[in-house]
């Protein structure tokens, strides 16, 4: 449940944000405008007043985090150098252009992660065709993930490891070390989801198909 919560305030933090700010912003007009007489009313409406403040300094802080991760995030999609493991594949996912790609960020260590490869088996299946490709990367060493394909689940989807460079920063490390974190790109390599959080079969097969069906 907080996985979709988190991941429905990030997608929609453009939107929800300035919402939050307007209606609390006109509630404090409201009760400037009829600012009550007697005390016990005032302490009242000043503390309300306070709460409205206090929400619009949050709603706006988390705005700021919000688009500092995801453009970090983005960032990190394009710089990548990948590792295919097994079949040859991409060593970069700019080379992937021309199709939809689903960019899955997972570790062996991660449960939801874990939980969650099955589906991304699945969806490697479901989208079989070559429009689509559906790529699980990770930051541990080759022969981890080798070992946990051959005892725990292979996986047919694109596999690789990836470097990464050390996080600087509380937000950095939000948006390089977070598990599991699954990215949406079109078919020009734009960002158009980012999920945070184990997340169902059917929520990602939407995703994907909403960016087939922007380019039929």
């Amino acid at each position: 449940m907080a996985d979709h919560i988190a991941s429905l305030l990030f997608d929609n933090a453009v939107i929800l944000t300035p919402t939050v700010i307007v209606v609390c912003l006109l509630t404090l007009t409201l009760l400037v405008r009829r600012w009550p007489r007697r005390t016990w009313s005032r302490v009242r409406a000043l503390a309300l007043s306070l709460l409205l403040g206090f929400i619009s300094l949050i709603a706006g802080a988390l705005l700021y985090a919000e688009r500092n991760v995801r453009a970090m995030i983005e960032h990190r999609v394009h710089v990548l150098t990948l590792h295919p493991i097994g079949a040859a594949g991409p060593t970069k996912v700019a080379q992937l252009q021309g199709k939809v790609v689903l960019l899955n960020f997972w570790a062996t260590w991660c449960p939801p992660c874990r939980a969650e490869l099955p589906d991304m088996n699945r969806l490697a299946d479901h989208f079989s065709r070559g429009d689509v490709s559906i790529v699980t990367i990770t930051d541990e060493a080759r022969d981890r993930v080798e070992l946990f394909e051959a005892r725990i689940l292979p996986l047919r989807t694109i596999n690789a490891t990836f470097d990464s460079d050390q996080p600087r920063g509380g937000l950095a490390a939000a948006a390089y070390q977070g598990r599991p974190t699954t990215i949406i790109l079109d078919k020009n390599g734009r960002v158009c989801d980012i999920y945070i959080g184990r997340q169902s079969y059917e929520t990602l097969r939407k995703a994907v198909e909403r960016q087939l069906g922007r380019h039929v």
